[in-house]
């Protein structure tokens, strides 16, 4: 059960870039405010505000599988949440513009029950109708 509990860890949402992407920049104001409201939508149990964080035709890559689709990333973070996590926090520690992408990556962490877990992930956004958008995430739980 507890490498369960560890891969459903995973399904949590990455960081949010400050660079220029598509011709509209993110400070630290936006993405501190980005990644506040991330937090909040997955510690209430919001799957259509934490899935939206994703393009529509996004790719996420986690221990407990690959998922397709804005639809199949939501069902994985509901999945997660059935597991009981609670108290997420993710915590960016690099971002940096490639071409019309932007390149992040940093940690997270939340709390099965009392047992805390974290780990990293690494993600690749662009601009879905103006909005930064996640294109492919690969999250990974850290060894023990």
């Amino acid at each position: 059960m507890t490498s369960k509990l560890a891969a459903f860890a995973v399904c949590l949402l990455l960081a949010v870039p400050h660079f220029s992407i598509a011709g509209e920049t993110l400070d630290d104001a936006a993405m501190d405010e980005m990644h506040r409201q991330f937090s909040e939508a997955y510690n209430r149990g919001d799957l259509d505000k934490m899935a939206a964080t994703f393009a529509e035709n996004a790719v996420r890559v986690t221990p407990s599988g690959t998922f397709q689709g804005r639809d199949a990333i939501r069902r994985s973070f509901s999945d997660a949440l059935k597991m009981g996590l609670h108290d997420y926090s993710v915590q960016g520690t690099i971002s940096r513009p490639e071409g019309t992408f932007v390149f992040n990556a940093g940690t997270w962490q939340a709390k099965v029950g009392d047992r805390s877990f974290h780990g990293y992930y690494s993600s690749i956004l662009s601009s879905e109708g103006g909005q930064p958008k996640i294109i492919e995430e690969t999250v990974v739980v850290a060894a023990p």
